[in-house]
């Protein structure tokens, strides 16, 4: 009988236990799922703060930047991954800062960048991390500081024509310039004559380029031919092609030459033999780009979208899909993981390239083709060119232009404002606490 008491003892205490742990385990669980409501109910308040400050006409600044970084705070404060909200904290953050030391005389945001009178085509670094040249179509080439944009640039050519494309030579030496009727130019960039005469390469070409770290440029001509040219080298001709030529990038490392074909092939080129590579789709490659790891290359296409190539194993590793019309340039970021796109759907898109799961950032202030778009040298900001003959710089990280605003603002949110854009359950405090 002692035994069976003992026994029954046991059992019930074992229950017991069992019990206790599924409730301490349904305790965790409540507590997650109200932790997760907290959060989805944030991020909703954040969906709502970002679109009402969108919508508040600019002839209300502050309070439009204030809601704006507001919103910002939580979702910067958040601990969820930042698929989706980022899209419009950035949008909300430059609207806000748009209307912020606006230059009403001029008609000019914070952002716009004025030198050329038409479509800027084409934006390219030297070494210098703080210099970069860009080129219109009404036949110049503008210098300029990104320490100093409001300031007035140095016109480093121009010309009667319309240019296509620029290129800097590594040492920082030559501006080699290809004019739409296929006229290759070189002017010197050391500063030293105030009217460098020009050299004219002898080919009409449909493309051309600097090879890094050399003397030596590549062109392609009108007939097809694909030549190495330098000052002190002979000439080299590496084969030919029919199709005709679009876009071209150079693998600093093995002097492979890439190009892009109005066919939608894509041609490598060396000492030794040419390659094609074929698409299943055939739309024109527009643009090349290839990453600083020299593992990945990036082919813009007339369609849209981009294709990732894998330049170790020469496969196609993924397609990016997104704007509505062709990509015009692309230009990779912050350690290889940040791509920038180009296109004539007016926008510029940053894509995570390691987390297809993330929507772009979307650039949207031109008003016209995208002609043209680089990050500079530090990965932190991107120099976009277009059709509508406007510059426009914009910071990468959505931090840059929360700060900015908190530099312009003079008041804080008051507590009615408060209620009515954040709620009253939700505490007042310093939306910039500096």
């Amino acid at each position: 009988m002692k035994a069976l008491l003992i026994s029954l003892f046991l059992i019930f205490h074992s229950i017991n236990l069992v019990a206790q742990g599924k409730s301490d385990s349904l305790t965790k669980e409540i507590t997650k799922l109200q932790d997760r409501i907290a959060s989805l109910q944030y991020n909703e308040l954040i969906q709502s703060m970002t679109q009402r400050s969108i919508l508040l006409p600019g002839y209300f600044p502050e309070l439009k930047a204030l809601v704006a970084r507001q919103a910002y705070n939580f979702w910067d404060a958040g601990q969820d991954e930042k698929l989706v909200s980022h899209l419009n904290i950035y949008k909300a953050l430059h609207e806000a800062n748009k209307y912020l030391g606006f230059d009403s005389l001029n008609q000019k945001f914070y952002n716009q960048i004025i030198g050329h009178t038409q479509s800027v085509v084409s934006i390219e670094f030297g070494s210098n991390p703080n210099i970069f040249y860009s080129a219109g179509s009404d036949g110049k080439v503008l210098k300029w500081n990104l320490t100093n944009l409001k300031g007035i640039p140095v016109t480093i050519y121009e010309g009667n024509h319309l240019i296509r494309s620029i290129d800097v030579s590594s040492d920082d030496q030559w501006l080699m310039i290809l004019t739409k009727e296929g006229e290759l130019l070189f002017t010197p960039l050391d500063g030293q004559r105030e009217n460098p005469e020009k050299v004219i390469d002898g080919d009409r070409v449909q493309m051309a380029a600097f090879m890094p770290g050399n003397d030596q440029y590549v062109v392609i001509t009108k007939d097809g031919q694909v030549k190495l040219k330098g000052y002190k080298v002979e000439q080299t001709t590496l084969g030919k092609t029919r199709e005709k030529i679009l876009s071209i990038a150079i693998n600093p490392t093995t002097d492979v030459i890439y190009t892009g074909t109005d066919q939608g092939n894509l041609i490598s080129w060396n000492k030794v033999a040419s390659v094609k590579y074929q698409f299943e789709e055939r739309f024109a490659v527009n643009t090349l780009a290839i990453s600083s790891d020299l593992k990945t290359m990036a082919i813009g296409r007339e369609k849209g979208d981009v294709i990732l190539w894998d330049l170790k194993q020469d496969t196609l590793q993924r397609i990016i899909s997104g704007h509505q019309s062709a990509v015009t340039d692309l230009d990779f970021g912050k350690g290889d993981s940040l791509l920038l796109t180009a296109s004539r759907d007016r926008t510029t898109r940053i894509w995570d390239i390691h987390n297809p799961r993330k929507l772009p950032i979307v650039l949207d202030d031109h008003n016209d083709w995208v002609m043209t778009a680089s990050f500079d040298k530090a990965g932190e900001k991107v120099i976009t060119g277009s059709k509508d003959s406007f510059l426009r710089t914009w910071p990468v990280d959505p931090e840059v232009l929360a700060d900015r605003i908190c530099e312009y603002v003079t008041r804080p949110l008051t507590q009615a404002e408060w209620t009515d854009y954040v709620g009253s359950s939700v505490p007042i405090q310093a939306t910039c606490p500096k």
